[in-house]
């Protein structure tokens, strides 16, 4: 059961009158995967600042824990992207769609039974290029975001194409609503968003914690609307 593969691209939003968003910060945050209420995979987060390249640099691991540990299936991405903080255009309510957060690269990795594929993306010219395990090259012209950091940002997006481990898919985040659930913080204030990628029978609902940099606190993944599992934030450190 390939596992990971199934948990891993989660998140997404439909135009909305957003009155605030969560700007690029430091952080790291690690979350817990369940089935049926058994744990089956961690995955850690970084969010980092790189003041040499003024970049912005999201990385994960993800990989199978317990019984599920015996049969290998890590995981590691890296998107890197440039944020502009001089623009002050908010009421726009989209900052990824009008120029706050600019790609710059991206990079995934998998190891499954001793072997590894690899994805590299990095912009060319404006344009997109990708390289699949070193051989296959794709050229992209309309994706304006890797997958990661659509996740990331996925409460504040629309319908936008998506560069999905070198695939350029069409990705439609819609607002659901806004609650309260049991958080690591305590009673959190959350913005619910499902993610609905286009000729994907998968589809994902993230939910936001707006008191806190909108960090993805729990996270569902469905399969034709049924529940496939459940990814909860345990640690976080800011």
């Amino acid at each position: 059961m390939n596992i990971i593969t199934k948990y891993v691209g989660i998140i997404i939003l439909y135009t909305i009158p957003m009155l605030s968003y969560s700007e690029p910060h430091q952080y790291k945050a690690s979350y817990s995967f369940t089935l049926k209420g058994v744990e089956f995979a961690n995955s850690e987060h970084e969010m980092i600042y790189d003041q040499k390249n003024d970049e912005w640099c999201i990385n994960t691991m993800s990989y199978t824990v317990g019984v599920f540990s015996l049969k290998e299936d890590t995981r590691a991405e890296r998107s890197c992207f440039h944020y502009n903080k001089t623009i002050d255009n908010k009421a726009d309510f989209i900052p990824v769609l009008n120029g706050y957060l600019k790609f710059k690269t991206y990079y995934y990795e998998r190891k499954r039974s001793k072997k590894a594929e690899m994805v590299t993306t990095k912009r060319i010219d404006n344009q997109l290029e990708s390289f699949i395990n070193k051989k296959t090259i794709k050229y992209d012209k309309s994706s304006k975001l890797d997958r990661l950091t659509a996740q990331i940002f996925g409460y504040a997006l629309g319908k936008l194409n998506v560069n999905d481990k070198g695939r350029e898919r069409k990705y439609i985040f819609q607002y659901i609503s806004d609650n309260k659930i049991k958080t690591i913080f305590g009673d959190t204030n959350v913005r619910i968003v499902k993610k609905n990628i286009v000729d994907s029978k998968r589809s994902s609902v993230t939910y936001y914690s707006t008191d806190n940099n909108y960090v993805p606190v729990m996270i569902e993944q469905y399969r034709l609307d049924k529940l496939m599992f459940r990814a909860t934030l345990e640690n976080y450190e800011n």
